[in-house]
């Protein structure tokens, strides 16, 4: 077989997910400064915004349905989470293609798909550690959040999750030196979770924050979230939240293997 051929002829199959996942869980627990921070995290927003503002805006109305400020919120703080995810698979991806293992696990045979879900183990711990601890930290504070309701908005944030994981994946793969992935991340991740209503009401906001929290897909994954939460869902909401994150994933699969890779800041 010509070298040429390696990257499209070789194949791991699923071992190649076990591969990726097992370096990746090594490398959570290994970032001790990280998974402190990702745990000090929730509890900052929690705390010092979702607790401090009940005091202020008790009850709001969403969808006809009035709740507390606090479970409004709570739910918003997952999707703010979840692109902070997006950033760490951003940096994990990015170290991969710096000192060329992106290259070598594509011709060892990782097929792209078991690529992408393999490098979304980092993030996922991260996310699910955070969803704890906003419901213990919650539950302090007496929050009461259904644990029934919670689990299925978990559930709902690892679809997301790879959703987002598929974008960042794709944009990393145009990113061939550390400022253009900085310049992305604060320029478009960091707007990106606060234009969505995490801790403000769609309905009452101007019309100017409407408009770009309208071309934010975070916003519809949080509708679809709180619709759940609420028990208000219709199975179509659902099924469009999948669609599009697999849609996410096929898309950033088709596209890795004609990246032409190169290694970063030679």
């Amino acid at each position: 077989m010509k070298a040429s051929e390696l990257r499209h002829k070789s194949d791991l199959g699923v071992r190649g997910i076990e591969i990726i996942a097992k370096n990746e869980l090594v490398a959570f627990f290994r970032s001790k400064g990280l998974l402190l921070s990702q745990l000090l995290q929730p509890i900052l927003y929690v705390v010092f915004i979702v607790i401090g503002l009940n005091s202020a805006i008790s009850k709001v109305n969403y969808d006809n349905i009035i709740t507390s400020y606090t479970e409004y919120a709570i739910t918003g703080i997952i999707g703010l989470l979840i692109i902070g995810q997006m950033t760490q698979v951003i940096y994990r991806v990015t170290i991969d293609k710096k000192y060329g293992l992106l290259s070598l696990k594509l011709c060892s045979g990782v097929k792209p798909i078991y690529y992408i879900l393999g490098m979304s183990v980092y993030s996922l711990l991260g996310l699910l550690v955070q969803e704890f601890i906003i419901y213990l930290v919650s539950s302090m504070f007496s929050v009461a959040i259904p644990l029934y309701n919670y689990f299925l908005i978990i559930l709902l944030s690892i679809v997301s999750l790879f959703f987002w994981n598929g974008i960042a994946i794709l944009i990393t793969m145009f990113i061939n030196d550390y400022r253009r992935r900085d310049i992305v991340i604060r320029f478009f991740l960091t707007p990106l979770g606060f234009t969505a209503p995490v801790f403000y009401i769609f309905d009452s906001s101007p019309m100017v924050i409407k408009w770009f929290a309208l071309i934010n897909p975070l916003t519809y994954q949080l509708d679809i979230m709180r619709k759940v939460y609420f028990g208000i869902a219709e199975l179509k909401d659902i099924a469009i939240l999948v669609i599009a994150t697999l849609i996410s994933l096929v898309v950033t699969s088709l596209v890795i293997p004609k990246i032409n890779l190169i290694l970063l800041e030679r």
